[in-house]
């Protein structure tokens, strides 16, 4: 783990603004932590207002700051920067910095003659690249990795262990992939005759644009007769599935255990939180946000944020439909207490 000080950091962030910084310059820093674990040795930060009181009781030296809580910390050390998320990234990566290829080959791989791997590109242990295969220059391909017949991975890619890509799989530039995914595998298309089901040739390709990164155990799924297509910038959670034929634009968020089925479409910035299933054939036009936990079957008309049951409501409209829920499950209650408060004042009723 690096160190830093005070001036390496005022270099590593052109784009700050330091404060009150006399006091620390002789502080070498070991590393970025929250308000409340930091010690006298590490940077912490101020997501918002609501951590004031904890930012000046930390022992932080210096916190990470937007400008709207600058007045509430005039006795600390202060680094004010446009993005606080961004900015600590930044500074975590310094002190934890990225493996970088080395361009060393294990002994134990197996790559086609016909197969070309980029300059300054590692190969980890039991990794086979098939026929007419490309990997780009400066990549890191992790132990077990098994690469088919004319696939083509993008220059600066790092490939997690035991990650799988089928035949004719395109990745762009900068992928990253954790443990255990899959990438190119048939589509679940069945045809049901003669008694039993019947395959259907899943004939398309997976095609990904650059700066992706996917996490463990997901799976892409080749298409039908076209290809299922991934936009730049996209990021998905552990266990995504993304169906045969689904077309998912630029810069789209989808969170852990959620599943597209085939041939749904995503607009550029979609976002789908944790545990959503969205149906078949569905579109998302941009900028569309499903809650977590929600269940899709119709296309949303309007770009909102939706959540619930197959309902395709909008959060406010969830949140109505939640209350007259609850009041159907206690109305027995209720009209069992009316019926005591009649017999109380002597209401006599009668049923219609």
């Amino acid at each position: 783990m690096n160190q830093i000080n005070l001036s390496t950091l005022q270099s590593l962030l052109p784009e700050a603004k330091f404060q009150n910084t006399n006091s620390i310059v002789s502080v070498s820093f070991t590393g970025l932590t929250s308000l409340s674990l930091a010690t006298a040795n590490e940077i912490s930060f101020v997501a918002s207002k609501t951590f004031v009181n904890e930012a000046k009781a930390s022992k932080a030296p210096i916190l990470v700051v937007s400008s709207d809580v600058v007045d509430s910390l005039t006795e600390k050390a202060l680094i004010i920067v446009p993005k606080v998320e961004l900015t600590t990234a930044k500074i975590i990566r310094h002190f934890f910095p990225e493996k970088q290829p080395t361009g060393k080959h294990s002994t134990h791989i197996v790559i086609d003659p016909t197969a070309k791997v980029g300059s300054n590109t590692d190969i980890g242990h039991f990794v086979t690249i098939g026929k007419d295969s490309t990997v780009g220059k400066d990549c890191i391909i992790d132990d077990g990795v098994k690469i088919g017949d004319r696939v083509h991975i993008g220059d600066g890619s790092r490939i997690g262990k035991n990650c799988v890509f089928f035949d004719d799989t395109i990745v762009g530039k900068r992928f990253t992939v954790f443990g255990n995914s899959s990438f190119g595998g048939d589509g679940f298309g069945f045809v049901f005759a003669e008694g039993k089901h019947n395959k259907i040739p899943q004939v398309g390709r997976v095609v990904i644009g650059d700066d992706v990164e996917v996490g463990s155990n997901c799976t892409i799924d080749r298409g039908a007769l076209t290809d299922t297509t991934i936009g730049n910038g996209c990021k998905f959670d552990n266990m995504v599935h993304i169906a045969h034929n689904c077309k998912v634009g630029d810069h789209v968020i989808i969170a852990g255990q959620s599943g597209l089925a085939g041939c749904v479409t995503l607009g550029n910035n979609v976002i789908i939180g944790g545990a959503c299933a969205i149906s078949d054939h569905i579109t998302l036009i941009e900028g569309t946000i499903i809650a977590g936990g929600s269940s899709l079957r119709t296309s949303p008309k309007t770009k909102d944020v939706y959540v619930g049951w197959d309902l395709g409501l909008t959060f406010p409209e969830f949140q109505k439909y939640r209350v007259n829920i609850k009041n159907i499950v206690n109305l027995n209650k209720w009209l069992k207490r009316i019926e005591n408060i009649e017999k109380k004042v002597g209401i006599e009723t009668k049923e219609s």
